[in-house]
């Protein structure tokens, strides 16, 4: 027999979540999810499903007091949602969807639209590295010899501003959250709250981070914050001087080649095409979303 029951408790909703999560990305991650989590304190609500008593799935939520409603654990920031279930029972997933009777805005969610009607929100862009050494075979791979021309005279061109690539540097989140909001104004992510804690913590966490600037006369004019998990490098933030032209396309060839050194076979670019990502030929992913009473 099939059963659901929700817990609150955030040790128990952690023991279980070690138990069932895949741990494919490091959206799947404890710790990481964690992070996003303990600024606010939303009371969880993970719905966990058993046959005959063993646990087999679990869908991981938590209530936004601030906004009246359920979102995945960890907030709107969090990628590649779906429900963690064991092998052979996939015909339960539908059921946890069910079991939500309040009101929900559950997005960004992979592989249960296979079992669930869902809506399509939005694509997550990657870059497939497996077999390449450089970016110069992942440019010939994906352009043809015209534009990669054209991407080497604009290259170019950017070197010419002596541009100086430096990592790792203790004010780098400074310089990226200063350079994100004025990219982004009112869309930063960083004007949400505790975005700095948030960010220093990741920093400071258990993960293998890595930010990359591009120095021009001494001063930095893109930052980026990357995370590797396992064969994948993830970029989690960017921040970029829109002034300088192409500097953040040159800068991506630059992360893509950190990736590709580094022996990851992917590279996460993230949601939202921003642009750029299609004309770039990043292969889409697309994730979906899933309200009730919204």
């Amino acid at each position: 027999m099939f059963t659901i029951r929700v817990i609150t408790d955030t040790q128990e909703a952690q023991n279980i979540w070690e138990e069932l999560s895949t741990k494919n990305n490091i959206y799947e991650e404890w710790d990481f999810r964690y992070i996003f989590f303990k600024y606010f304190g939303y009371p969880l609500e993970f719905y966990v499903g058993e046959e005959d008593g063993a646990k087999v799935g679990l869908l991981p939520l938590q209530y936004n007091t601030d906004l009246g409603h359920l979102e995945f654990f960890g907030g709107c920031f969090m990628e590649d949602n779906h429900v963690f279930i064991k092998p052979g029972f996939e015909k339960y997933i539908p059921e946890f969807y069910k079991a939500i009777k309040r009101k929900a805005k559950l997005e960004d969610i992979v592989f249960d639209n296979e079992f669930v009607p869902m809506e399509f929100m939005e694509n997550k862009y990657v870059v497939d590295l497996e077999g390449l050494h450089d970016t110069d075979e992942y440019l010939k791979k994906t352009f043809s010899s015209k534009t990669r021309k054209n991407i080497k005279k604009r290259n170019e061109e950017v070197e010419s501003l002596g541009v100086e690539i430096v990592c790792n540097e203790a004010s780098d989140l400074d310089d990226l959250i200063e350079l994100n909001k004025t990219s982004f104004g009112k869309t930063s992510s960083f004007n949400k709250s505790f975005r700095r804690e948030i960010y220093n913590d990741i920093l400071s966490g258990p993960f293998k981070t890595f930010t990359m600037s591009a120095k021009i006369d001494g001063k930095k004019e893109n930052v980026s914050l990357g995370i590797i998990y396992k064969d994948t490098f993830a970029s989690l933030a960017i921040g970029n001087n829109k002034d300088f032209q192409n500097l953040g396309h040159y800068m991506f060839l630059k992360r893509v080649g950190k990736a590709i050194s580094c022996g990851c076979k992917t590279f996460d670019a993230g949601l939202n095409s921003l642009g750029w990502k299609k004309r770039w030929h990043l292969r889409q992913i697309p994730e979906f979303k899933f309200y009730v009473g919204m």
